[in-house]
């Protein structure tokens, strides 16, 4: 987020929630078993936020939890 203002207050919020049905409707009309529909959804939601980090080690890492909470 770039601000070019002196007196503004920015705030941030983040949420959980579940993989939207639809997506998964539609990689399962595919043959996509579900565990593997979910695990698309996630990391094509998440590869653009991961790309953007300066530091290959961090990018990796954060992949790789990613990953094992997604299984």
């Amino acid at each position: 987020m770039l601000i070019d203002e002196y007196d503004v207050v920015a705030g941030h919020a983040a949420s959980v929630g579940r993989v939207d049905p639809l997506q998964l409707y539609y990689l399962m009309s595919r043959g996509i078993r579900r565990p593997e529909a979910e695990r698309l959804i996630v990391n094509g939601f998440l590869t653009p936020v991961v790309s953007q980090l300066p530091i290959e080690g961090v990018q990796r890492q954060l992949r790789d939890l990613i990953e094992r909470k997604v299984r």
